[in-house]
């Protein structure tokens, strides 16, 4: 580029000594089918990268290019983007999409886009942006296929070695047509460390991707440790695709803070999963509407421990396989001695054949229907047999199991085999962990329903027996709280009578907060442990806060977002960490 200098005739400066060269104009398809946004693969001097207009108008969107020497100049960048404009208007428009999976494309119809790019049918003309390096390389063809036989094998090594895993590559299988039928539900293996909840996941990871250059275990979505952020947007691009978030990492002695964290997470995904909804709306500039990440295929979770107070609509839009380190659901000594190497080449072959099978379909919806129909017959005497009188909330989550137990008819005609055998493998274990989640939302409706009250009748006692007592919000103990007896209260006036005199711990009414009864975690989960109620008595100092909150049993600190459930209070000299209890729960006024 060259710029005449004002002033003077016939003199030219270099402004830059180079200029982008533009090989594709690429064009994004939206939701609707409709072009969403444009990207241009540039090249200047030894970088070739896709860019999208947006980005080529912020100096950020030139930085990855190492010769681009000039371009933090607004003015500059403005030229520039019209010569790239000028250069795109002259090539083909290239379709672009943002996520894997089914897309009905501009004049060619129904087609399947892989992570590397790749098509179904073959030589679609589209492209996939946003595939992250590790997912783009796993993606990409092997150099052989397997044979049916090769196929067959390896299914039936899966169902010998575990039946979790099997249902797990139900689970996979079934994802491939999400698109196609949605299953609003998430899948999530429970287990102790070391139990094969990540072998089992892998398996069906693997019938679309192959890490490099190992081949086993395959590359996972996302860890759980990751950010919300960071999860959302990954579950977005991978549409019609096996999933894995791996893994949730809590133990008994994690801190409330690692829980809270966990359960925000859990939240965003199970709930979006299960009402088909987004993940977090999304506004423009404008306050207009902006599209937003979503789950697209069936979300696959591995925990070492679910968080204790998981709420119980979570579960619900759940189904939860319970593993143990040696109950033989999946045999993760096969896996680790190299079985799960050897099924890389069968895994993906089943993958692609189930894909151009389903591209083939003319009534899909209608196919996968009839699918899950014969799942849930075959499901449905197991789960009556265990659970005769179960609520309407699993009825629901039977749904959802058999939807995913459907895979396995997508599994059986891919390698010619009976949907049916393999269904029996999974249906009586997969009953049997069905029962243990009812087990598991019934506990949890009641502790979240009791913990309040529990907290109250606990308290209630401890003041009567006189193993806590009242200060006020000076820290000097007196009768405070008006309308209640002073044994109520915990107190007995002094002998002297000069006063009053408390046993236990203390508890401080609050006026002026509620008004509420402050008390620490540490006294409070003493008394709660002391009292025996099954209700309130199994908590950690950390988790507890947490619990109470959930239970609608203490305030909530607004002004710390760090500290919700906890209060930092002014107490006479003192400056305490208190839990601000509700009053009502304890006394009536």
């Amino acid at each position: 580029m060259w710029k005449a200098n004002r002033g003077k005739e016939g003199g030219w400066d270099v402004v830059l000594d180079w200029a982008p060269y533009v090989s594709e104009r690429l064009v994004l398809i939206g939701e609707d089918g409709k072009s969403a946004g444009r990207y241009y693969t540039i090249t200047i001097g030894a970088d070739t990268l896709t860019k999208s207009l947006s980005d080529l108008r912020t100096a950020d969107g030139w930085n990855d290019f190492s010769d681009d020497s000039g371009a933090a100049s607004r003015a500059i960048r403005e030229v520039l983007i019209n010569i790239i404009t000028d250069q795109g208007k002259r090539l083909p428009r290239t379709p672009v999409v943002a996520r894997t999976g089914w897309h009905h494309l501009p004049d060619v119809g129904l087609t399947y886009v892989y992570a590397d790019g790749r098509t179904y049918p073959n030589g679609r003309f589209a492209r996939v942006i946003g595939a992250p390096e590790p997912i783009r390389r796993a993606a990409a063809p092997l150099d052989r296929a397997a044979s049916d036989a090769e196929c067959r094998r390896a299914v039936g090594d899966i169902a010998a070695h575990g039946w979790a895993s099997l249902m797990a590559l139900a689970v996979g299988a079934r994802s491939l047509a999400y698109s196609l039928r949605p299953v609003s539900a998430a899948f999530v293996l429970d287990a102790a460390p070391n139990s094969g909840k990540t072998s089992a996941a892998h398996t069906a990871r693997s019938l679309l991707l192959t890490h490099r250059p190992h081949a086993w275990p395959p590359v996972p979505t996302k860890g759980m440790s990751s950010t919300a952020t960071d999860i959302e947007c990954a579950l977005d691009f991978e549409g019609d695709m096996p999933t894995l978030l791996d893994d949730i990492p809590l133990t008994r002695a994690s801190s409330s803070a690692q829980i809270r964290d966990m359960e925000k997470k859990l939240e965003l995904v199970i709930r979006a999963a299960g009402n088909a909804t987004e993940i977090k709306g999304r506004r423009n500039r404008d306050l207009t509407a902006k599209p937003a990440n979503r789950v697209r295929s069936i979300p696959v979770i591995a925990a070492q421990m679910l968080p204790p107070n998981m709420q119980e609509s979570l579960y619900r839009r759940s189904v939860v396989v319970y593993l143990s380190r040696d109950g033989g659901e999946v045999d993760w000594r096969w896996y680790k001695a190299g079985g799960g190497q050897r099924l890389t080449v069968p895994l993906r072959t089943i993958g692609d054949k189930i894909i151009a099978q389903l591209h083939a379909l003319r009534d899909a919806d209608g196919y996968l229907e009839d699918l899950e129909r014969q799942a849930f017959a075959e499901l449905a005497p197991h789960v009556e047999a265990v659970l005769p009188e179960r609520s309407d909330t699993m009825d629901g989550v039977l749904t959802a199991a058999a939807a995913m137990l459907s895979g396995l008819g997508l599994v059986a005609a891919a390698t010619d085999m009976s949907a049916s055998d393999l269904i029996s493998v999974a249906a009586a274990p997969l009953a049997d962990s069905l029962s243990r989640q009812a087990a598991r939302m019934d506990a949890q409706s009641t502790a979240q329903d009791g913990v309040a009250t529990a907290v109250g009748e606990v308290l209630r006692r401890a003041f009567s027996r006189g193993r806590l007592h009242i200060r006020d919000e000076k820290g000097v103990i007196r009768p405070s709280v008006s309308g209640q007896v002073e044994q109520d209260q915990g107190l007995t006036p002094k002998r002297d009578g000069s006063g009053w005199e408390g046993k236990g711990p203390a508890a401080y009414w609050l006026p002026h907060r509620g008004p509420a009864l402050g008390i620490t975690t540490k006294n409070l989960n003493m008394l709660l442990k002391e009292s025996g109620d099954r209700r309130v008595n199994c908590y950690v100092d950390r988790a507890l806060p947490d619990a109470l909150l959930q239970a609608d049993a203490i305030l909530r600190n607004s002004s710390q977002k760090d500290r919700v459930a906890s209060h930092r209070v002014r107490v006479g000299a003192e400056n305490l960490r208190l839990l601000l209890l509700k009053p009502d729960l304890i006394w009536d006024f």
